[in-house]
């Protein structure tokens, strides 16, 4: 008895940082990677074209800011803000995001359980 996959797209620029991210979405059982981006204007396309559930969006990164690429596109998934800066995420935008996690990433369980948290407002 298989559960359904949801679908996880990365957007981050740090290639570090994206090991990192790929290793917790690996953790959890339920979400499948798409892939990464690390320049909003291709995220923007993925975004639309793959339709993920959940997004893992840094709000620094080349091209437009991360919260300008949910701006600009039809699809809405999930979104986990990522920021090395915290005031960042309430200056702004008016996109809506379900966790915000700050870099670095001291414990990969407060991924983990944002990751959860849009899982489970997917499911209802």
């Amino acid at each position: 008895m298989s559960s359904k996959k949801f679908s996880c797209l990365i957007i981050e620029d740090d290639p570090a940082f994206v090991e990192i991210l790929k290793v917790v979405v690996s953790k959890v059982a339920e979400v499948e990677l798409l892939g990464t981006c690390d320049n909003t204007l291709d995220a923007a396309k993925r975004i639309d074209l793959d339709k993920p559930d959940v997004l893992l969006l840094d709000i620094n990164i080349s091209g437009l800011e991360g919260p300008e690429v949910l701006e600009l596109s039809d699809h809405k998934p999930k979104t986990v803000m990522i920021s090395s800066h915290p005031e960042e995420v309430m200056e702004n935008y008016e996109v809506e995001y379900v966790a915000f996690i700050q870099k670095p990433l001291r414990n990969s369980d407060q991924l983990v359980n944002a990751i959860h948290k849009c899982l489970n407002a997917l499911k209802q």
